[in-house]
């Protein structure tokens, strides 16, 4: 019984909900779901909650720029008005009113000690499906990363794709959403490792007696500035230049973007909906109330945009305690595989209004979507980059 059930609710049109993915497949690549994640998600159906619609991931652009702000808890995304779908219907409850998400103003990234560019190939996005294609042929499997696999191919997607939101697969969908995202937060992270064991190198032999030469004071002042630090508190930078768990920034890239779909993200390449008060790029939110004056960030690329959360994170003051915690279960755990997700996200109510209901919901995409078995992944050395041609851009 339960079986016919099930298969009569894959035929609804509801791509976008938890009601397709339920009588489909969770796992990232389309392996079939147990039994008990089959019943979790038929539980998820029944207590979805509306998120932020002024939030950069909590909506996606019907083409009149209407917008439903829908999600569940688990992650599926926004589900759009059905003009986003070509000879489909969906039947949509007007959205409930909800409370407003701020987010803390992302801070300029310093241009004078940014990273140089990243090695690897840079790969368009004629389509999702066709992404999603090039990523197997290339032998990136997300079934393979879970089973142990650590070597992240360095392929960074530039923008996403423009269909993405069309993919009727949910489990597809959330493939190549994590396929794209993954690259670049390990690449990220990995620039942050360099740097901070550049700095450590540097603090210890000033604590030696030894004097730091014309380039390294140079550099390091550079570090100061761009981490927003008075020069000298090498404690202070130590703990601003850190890393960020991959399955915490992409199940925050999934809730801000809803998987990628928003207009942000389409349109700006921005998954994290960092809001700036200053002139330059940036997007108008349709829904943004009288008398405010912000932006969402834009990006030339994806890589830029999760360098800049990433670069909020690590320096704005309203995520302190953050930084705190994340310096805490490293020195527990005498090294930065000490850093949980699921703990290091209590320290992130301030990232939005939502409070506790917030954290619930990133704590329940990384669980559900398995996201920690990814955060000791590493990119392949440069040397051995996997050979793709790049798509269009």
């Amino acid at each position: 019984m339960l079986i016919g059930f099930l298969k009569r609710l894959k035929s609804i049109p509801f791509p976008r909900s938890p009601f397709g993915a339920i009588a489909g497949q969770f796992a990232g690549d389309g392996k079939p779901a147990a039994p008990a994640v089959v019943l979790t998600a038929l539980a998820a159906c029944l207590v979805w909650t509306a998120p932020d619609p002024h939030s950069a991931g909590s909506f996606a652009t019907g083409a009149k720029g209407s917008a439903v702000p829908m999600r569940g808890p688990m992650g599926f995304g926004s589900l759009p008005d059905s003009s986003v779908f070509a000879g489909q219907t969906a039947i949509v409850a007007k959205a409930p009113v909800i409370r407003k998400t701020k987010r803390a103003a992302a801070p300029a990234v310093s241009t004078a000690a940014a990273p140089s560019k990243t090695a690897g190939v840079v790969m368009g996005s004629a389509s999702a499906l066709k992404l999603f294609s090039d990523f197997r042929r290339i032998g990136y499997r997300l079934e393979d990363l879970r089973k142990g696999a650590s070597d992240v191919p360095r392929v960074f997607v530039k923008a996403m794709p423009k269909d993405i939101g069309l993919v009727r697969s949910i489990p597809r969908r959330k493939a190549v959403f994590i396929k794209t995202m993954l690259p670049l937060i390990l690449s990220i992270n990995e620039e942050l490792r360099a740097t901070r064991a550049r700095v450590q190198d540097l603090a210890a032999s000033a604590a030696k007696g030894a004097r730091l030469g014309a380039d390294d004071r140079a550099w390091l002042a550079a570090q100061y500035d761009r981490f927003d630090v008075e020069p000298g508190a090498l404690d202070v930078l130590a703990r601003r230049i850190d890393v960020v768990p991959p399955s915490l920034a992409m199940a925050q890239g999934a809730e801000e973007s809803g998987w990628g779909s928003s207009r942000f993200a389409l349109e700006g390449r921005a998954l994290f909906g960092q809001r700036t008060f200053k002139n330059g790029p940036g997007i108008v939110p349709h829904q943004r109330g009288e008398g405010d004056s912000f932006k969402v960030r834009s990006f030339d690329h994806l890589l830029d945009g999760v360098r800049s959360y990433v670069h909020n994170l690590n320096t704005h003051p309203a995520y302190a305690e953050f930084r705190a915690l994340r310096a805490k279960l490293r020195a527990a755990a005498g090294g930065a595989h000490g850093i949980d997700s699921l703990r290091l996200v209590e320290a992130l109510k301030s990232y939005s209004e939502r409070g506790e209901n917030y954290i619930k919901t990133i704590k329940s995409i990384i669980r559900f979507n398995k996201l920690r078995a990814l955060d000791d992944d590493r990119l392949k050395q440069a040397r051995s980059a996997v050979d793709a041609t790049p798509g269009p851009v």
